[in-house]
Formats: C-alpha cells, structure tokens, sequence
C-alpha cells in the first residue's frame, strides 16, 4: 500500500518553468544529482529561485550546501549557467578551484526527458480533448492492440462513433483500466464533450472501461462504444467506493479521468476493503490540480502520474 506521503509526493505539482508542471516524485525520478538538475537547470534558463526550491525539496539542501557536498567535482560547462543565475553572494561561496573539473559532462537531458515527465497544461476542455491523444505515448501498447475498420471518429461524428464497435487483436499486454467519472460535479455537458475521446483512448490501449457516480460499470475491452457509456451515465454523487469490486484483481495501468471529488471515506474504504495492486496510474484531470480518483486508487499502486491536467479551477461545461 502506497504511503499517504508517498502519494502526496506523486501528486503535488511543482511548476519548473512557466506553464510547465511535474510532480516532485517525476523529477526526483530524472534529478538524482546536482549536476543533472544544474544541466536541466539550464536547459530551461531557470532563475535561481526555482533552482533553490528544487535543490532544497530534491536534495534536503541549499544550493551552496548541495554544491560543497558533493564529493565530484562539477562540470565547468555549467559555470556559465551558475555565475549569471546565482546571486553574486551565493556565488561567491563556491568560488573554489576544487569544486570545477573540466572532464566532460554526465550527459545532456534531452527534451524527451523531461517532456516525459511533464503535465500538459490545458486551459479549457477544448484543449483537453485536442490533448488526449497527444497523452498515448504514455499508455502501453500505444499503437495499439486493437485493429480498427475505420478511423477513429471525434466528436463531430458521434453518430459514427457512437455506433462503431472495435474489433480487438489480443496481445500480450498488462491489463489496461479506464475510469471516468461520471458524478454531477463533472456534469452532462463536460462529458458529452469528452466521451468521444475517452471512449477512442480507450480502444486504442486495448483497455477495459469503468464509470462511476452513484454506481460503478464496467465493460471488457471492445465490448462498449460512446453510446454504452452515455447510456449508464448516472450524473449523480461521486461513490468511488463503488469502484472496490473492480480493484480486488492486479492492474498493469489504471488511467483516472475526472475532477476533484468524492469524500475521504470513499478513500479509506478503498484503502481498507481493496485487494488488488496496481503497476501505475495515469491521471487526466479536468480541473487544475490531479484528480481525487488518482488519490482513491493510487493508494494500491505503484506509481502514479499526472499527465495531463486543466488549468480552471472549475469544471468547464
């Protein structure tokens, strides 16, 4: 069982350049010393009041405390970066000989990287749905394990889509579970403007689907379509308690896609009465900051990754 320290570490956002968010646990992942997150540092041309804040939280130290700890000595292709970002006084203490080498860096963070562990910030619902397929690379099996006989279909042919069935080649591949919240607070409007891109993310990672409001469904993978999904849709309270059934086997991937809902008890019920474990789970929030739902089931996982989170505080009908 996940640590609720652990969870809050996996969930917490920090804004590493503007517009740009990660959880602290994503970076820590890539930033596992001084000199990478200097590199990173940048890379990004960050000011030396975000390299303070990430040095402190990442390594429990200053920067000057972080720089005179280090046993090896730090690259003299970062110098550049340290004199023109830190403060003259800051800089000033790590003025020594002993603390630059000229031997060749660790390695440069490609873009990849930390896209990898970057949170798409979307301004509105629109963005979030032109954002959702963008987020596949994160998913398993991400081409698919399914074989489609159309295009997929958006959400200006719904009558198309919501009569199409997937015809599914199975693999090999972890189970895969969708979840969207379906409660009032997310409203008819919000999801009848997702569903269609929800429902396409899901075929595409050959994955189960599960709603959740008053009551859980769930359907096997290529069993459903958006009609399915918009027919069971309760838009009522948001019992993710509801959901324990479904997380009482292993899951390879559980991707929650909802707001910020639901009670304390539904996570301590979950906690409690839950049996199964769960590789990672990927979390698509409608509003602005990572959804309640990751919290429930991130308790039995892993890992657990905002990916892709909306910059209202509101959900947007």
């Amino acid at each position: 069982m996940k640590t609720s320290s652990d969870l809050k570490q996996s969930l917490d956002l920090f804004e590493f350049a503007p517009g740009r968010k990660a959880s602290w646990r994503a970076l820590g992942r890539v930033l596992k010393d001084l000199d990478t997150l200097l590199f990173f540092a940048k890379a990004l041309n960050m000011p030396y009041a975000t390299l303070s804040e990430m040095t402190y939280v990442l390594f429990k130290s200053s920067v000057v405390n972080a720089f005179l700890g280090q046993a090896d000595a730090h690259s003299s292709d970062l110098q550049s970066y340290v004199i023109d970002t830190l403060p003259p006084d800051v800089y000033a203490e790590i003025q020594r000989p002993d603390l630059w080498s000229d031997s060749a860096p660790k390695g440069e963070l490609l873009p990849a990287v930390w896209d990898s562990i970057d949170v798409v910030i979307a301004k509105s619902i629109a963005t979030v749905i032109e954002k959702l397929s963008r987020v596949l690379d994160a998913l398993p099996s991400k081409e698919g394990s399914m074989v489609f006989e159309h295009a997929m279909k958006m959400n200006r042919q719904r009558p198309t889509i919501g009569t199409y069935g997937a015809a599914i080649k199975h693999q090999l591949v972890p189970d895969v579970l969708v979840i969207l919240d379906v409660s009032g607070s997310m409203s008819a409007s919000t999801i009848s403007q997702i569903v269609d891109d929800v429902v396409a993310m899901s075929w595409k990672a050959n994955a189960h689907m599960a709603i959740v409001s008053n009551s859980a469904f769930h359907w096997e993978p290529g069993t459903y379509n958006v009609a399915d999904i918009l027919r069971k849709a309760e838009y009522g309270g948001t019992q993710y308690e509801m959901l324990t059934p479904l997380l009482q086997k292993d899951w390879g991937t559980v991707i929650t896609v909802a707001d910020y809902d639901s009670s304390n008890e539904a996570k301590r019920y979950i906690a409690n009465n839950a049996k199964g474990r769960i590789g990672q789970v990927l979390d698509i929030s409608l509003v602005n900051r990572p959804t309640f739902l990751a919290e429930c089931v991130g308790q039995l996982a892993d890992d657990v990754r905002p990916i892709l989170i909306g910059s209202s505080g509101y959900v947007l009908a």
